[in-house]
């Protein structure tokens, strides 16, 4: 911590907890004690450094009793809880009485204090509030070291992905549509595929490229189709490997196999095995973007298709090459195609997999 108020020479550069007072305080060299506003009874955590937290954002998860633990799907390990900052300015919530929250709520207030570093910020009072220093919309998300050195590889971005899928961002941002939430109040959250995980674009992308462009659908298209061409240039680099090996190991069939090289060098091909081939997509959701693309595709008097790979491979087609064919009052459909393509995009770099097929 480093505090220091605009009317004080003292600088605030340790938190405490005063077990007598149930509250924390920042303390200068003067052993002084500036006491933080405190509504819970709090339950003490001593091994604090086996914490750690991240801001997060949501415009749909952030009433006082928005509170859910957060697992690893896969690992069924908990990584942490996340709730709204307010959870920790009110006891009128459900979970103001629980004892697992609670020690939470105590790691929280310890980290987002010991995290503080302003300098003059205002005149010195009579007491703290968290708010002072973060956004009273702000989503603390706690996770436990310990528990996360149980996941294979952990690595906190990883994650990103799937929060995003939640209505979490790391940028303030006007989620589209209802978040799936467990109604034992458990978030089941999922790693990227191994196989996209070094793309720093993809974690950019969530990061803060969704957000940027969430005004402007026909930007957004754009973006979430760049996640695509990631995935369909992956597909391309391994199946090509693969038709390099079929070249040495039958140097009498080039002539025959010409048509193979020529089949996947082709967009549509890929996107289409993207879809069939590469990652495990639920159909509904498959059916959905597809019903949604021939919209579209039928305003503009395209012919419509009965494969999700080649639909969206058609309204991108339409889209970056054809825009003027579409009826201005049909554009609008864009961004209800974004609303289903960003959920797929999700589903596509957590399930996608070339090792399975080698």
């Amino acid at each position: 911590m480093y505090l220091k108020f605009s009317d004080d020479d003292e600088v605030y550069s340790h938190v405490k907890y005063d077990a007598e007072e149930k509250c924390f305080s920042a303390v200068n060299s003067k052993n002084v004690c500036l006491k933080c506003e405190n509504y819970l009874n709090l339950n003490v955590e001593e091994n604090l450094e086996d914490y750690f937290f991240k801001i997060l954002n949501t415009d749909i998860l952030n009433r006082e009793n928005d509170i859910f633990q957060v697992y690893d799907k896969q690992a069924n390990v908990r990584l942490g809880w996340i709730f709204p900052i307010q959870a920790l300015l009110s006891k009128e919530h459900d979970y103001a009485e629980n004892s697992f929250f609670l020690k939470y709520a105590y790691i929280a207030i310890y980290l987002l204090l010991e995290n503080v570093n302003e300098e003059n910020m205002r005149n010195s009072s009579d007491i703290l509030r968290i708010t002072d220093f973060y956004p009273e919309d702000a989503i603390i998300f706690v996770l436990c070291k310990s528990n996360c050195m149980q996941i294979n590889d952990f690595c906190y971005e990883d994650y990103i992905v799937d929060l995003f899928g939640h209505g979490y961002s790391c940028l303030p941002y006007s989620a589209i549509g209802e978040k799936d939430v467990c109604v034992e109040k458990r978030i089941n959250i999922r790693k990227i595929s191994k196989d996209v995980k070094e793309k720093m674009f993809i974690v950019e992308v969530f990061k803060s490229l969704l957000v940027q462009t969430n005004l402007l659908p026909l930007a957004k298209f754009h973006m979430l189709y760049q996640i695509v061409e990631l995935l369909i240039g992956d597909i391309f680099s391994y199946e090509f490997t693969n038709f390099s090996k079929k070249i040495s190991e039958d140097t009498n069939n080039l002539f025959d196999l010409k048509d193979e090289l020529q089949k996947i060098t082709g967009e549509k091909y890929r996107v289409k095995e993207l879809f069939n081939t590469y990652s495990r997509i639920d159909g509904i959701l498959k059916e959905k973007l597809m019903d949604v693309c021939n919209e579209i595709l039928k305003e503009a008097s395209k012919k419509e298709k009965f494969d999700v790979g080649d639909s969206l491979y058609s309204v991108r087609c339409l889209v970056f090459h054809n825009y003027g064919s579409i009826p201005s009052e049909a554009r609008e459909l864009i961004e209800a195609i974004n609303e289903i393509f960003e959920k797929v995009v999700i589903e596509l770099l957590i399930t996608f997999n070339t090792s399975c097929l080698k």
